[in-house]
């Protein structure tokens, strides 16, 4: 049952979000590519973590009638609001070690302005931003959702990033990518729900407002600039924005913005006039856009990007794995009643069923009244003489989903007639409880009276048709019912089987 809701759950979460994450994902993956392309092409300072504001600001003063403002974007590139010695307005970006300009700021390109709207809002402003929102959250729960199911798959946490076993292409490629990507698809869920928050002020808003001490009627004695402690234990990696203020004029301060604070500092003296650390909340939303934008580390930012095309990989192999379980195509020409042979399968993901099927379509060749259900299908049989029963195993020993009724089943229907049973097993030995579900269902079946065992547990590790063939000649051996025992005829049978 567990199983069965976080199944259920993954696949309604997908299919509830899936055209929203499509145009995310597509959005998301140029995005990071921008925002590679924007790192590579800045112009970074190999001095931007050694230098501290001591040797800028004075070198800055020095080389220009007036400063208003420096900032320092996301990709350490150094811009600068001021006037020239000829009193001439200058903005660009900076040489930090010698305030030099050495380019122009670059405008986002059209269609990355149109990508970026898209991605957030739909182009729909605050209702499309409401939508984004939701299914940042969804990704979340589906992230979650598939992480359970993977911990199911691999017999507990511990065994998280253990072998998996290969049914084919799209399953074991979904299972393996959502393994690796896993962190990176969590964050970009998890910030992309917080920044939403932050953007409809869930949180409480952090109003920075500084109080200004009552200015002396005193002539202020003047320091030197280079001599200010909170410039020279300050680097410029520290720094987001300075304003600078209008020369001697004791009501102006120099503003800085920190990464974790806001400080007012005077201009004459270097005292810290107002120091406002910024709340957990800015910090965190701070953060939450480095990490989900990728936009401050080229390789997570190429990280990002694979994972954002991953999810369309997802999208696609998820709903393949769904239509493949639920397509199961069964054919009989006889009904239960009717049926002399029945074979019942267990199967998570379809294979085991290919199994019973070559043996049933032999059957039916041969003029056999067989008959193929799910265990979950079980019910009366009253002409059968022989029940086969081919199960794989899910998670700790539990039932693939359409076999997990199938031992109640049998309490609620018991065979009036004497039944000569088979139970073959699929799994792998890499697991310590290989074929643990086959092996629950034969002692079930031995303990029931109407019950005859006539072969005993058989169990198939990864699918081998060798070891397969091995049953076939004992049970035929047993029933003196001809079957076909070469593997290269059921390697082609689970070839062509639900096409």
């Amino acid at each position: 049952m567990t199983l069965s809701v976080w199944r259920f759950a993954h696949l309604a979460l997908a299919v509830i979000s899936s055209l929203f994450l499509v145009m995310a994902s597509v959005t998301g993956a140029i995005l990071s590519v921008d925002a590679i392309n924007e790192r590579s092409n800045s112009y970074p300072s190999s001095d931007y973590q050694t230098l501290n504001l001591s040797e800028i600001i004075p070198m800055l003063q020095k080389n220009y009638s007036e400063v208003s403002m420096i900032e320092i974007d996301h990709n350490q590139v150094i811009n600068l609001e001021a006037y020239d010695l000829d009193d001439n307005e200058v903005k660009g970006i900076i040489d930090p070690k010698t305030g030099k300009i050495i380019g122009k700021p670059q405008k986002k390109s059209e269609f990355i302005q149109w990508v970026t709207s898209l991605h957030r809002s739909l182009f729909l402003h605050e209702t499309g931003r409401i939508f984004i929102g939701i299914n940042a959250f969804l990704l979340m729960l589906i992230a979650i959702s598939g992480m359970a199911l993977i911990i199911r798959r691999q017999r507990g946490l511990m065994r998280f990033f253990s072998k998996i076993i290969k049914d084919y292409f799209l399953q074991y490629y979904h299972v393996i990518s959502g393994r690796l990507l896993l962190i990176p698809i969590l964050m970009i869920a998890v910030t992309g729900t917080y920044l939403s928050m932050i953007r409809f002020k869930i949180f409480d808003e952090q109003k920075i407002e500084h109080k200004i001490p009552k200015i002396s009627d005193e002539e202020p004695e003047k320091k030197d600039l280079a001599q200010f402690s909170i410039f020279k234990n300050t680097k410029l990696s520290d720094v987001k924005k300075i304003e600078f203020p209008f020369p001697d004029d004791p009501e102006e301060f120099f503003k800085l913005k920190l990464k974790d604070r806001e400080l007012l500092v005077d201009q004459f003296n270097g005292e810290i006039v107002s120091n406002i650390p910024y709340t957990k909340t800015v910090l965190l939303e701070n953060l939450s856009l480095d990490l989900h934008t990728g936009r401050t580390n080229i390789v997570w930012a190429a990280i990002l990007g694979f994972a954002s095309l991953n999810i369309l990989f997802f999208i696609i192999s998820g709903f393949a794995i769904t239509f493949r379980r639920k397509s199961t195509k069964i054919k009989n020409k006889f009904k239960p009643e009717e049926a002399k042979i029945v074979i019942l399968a267990g199967s998570e993901n379809g294979s085991t069923i290919g199994f019973a099927d070559h043996i049933h379509q032999q059957l039916l060749s041969s003029g056999y009244p067989s008959f193929l259900a799910l265990m979950n299908d079980y019910q009366l049989f009253p002409n059968a003489g022989h029940l086969l029963v081919f199960t794989s195993t899910y998670g700790q020993g539990d039932a693939p989903n359409n076999a997990d009724r199938f031992l109640s089943l049998m309490n609620e229907f018991p065979q009036t007639q004497n039944v000569n049973i088979s139970v073959v097993g699929f799994g792998s030995r890499s697991y310590s409880d290989f074929c643990g579900f086959a092996k629950k269902v034969d002692i079930e079946l031995r303990e029931r009276s109407w019950t005859n065992r006539i072969v005993d547990l058989f169990t198939i590790n990864e699918k081998s048709p060798e070891e397969f063939v091995d049953w076939v000649k004992e049970w035929s051996l047993k029933t003196k019912i001809l079957l076909k025992t070469t593997p290269a005829i059921i390697i082609k049978n689970q070839q062509t089987f639900k096409k």
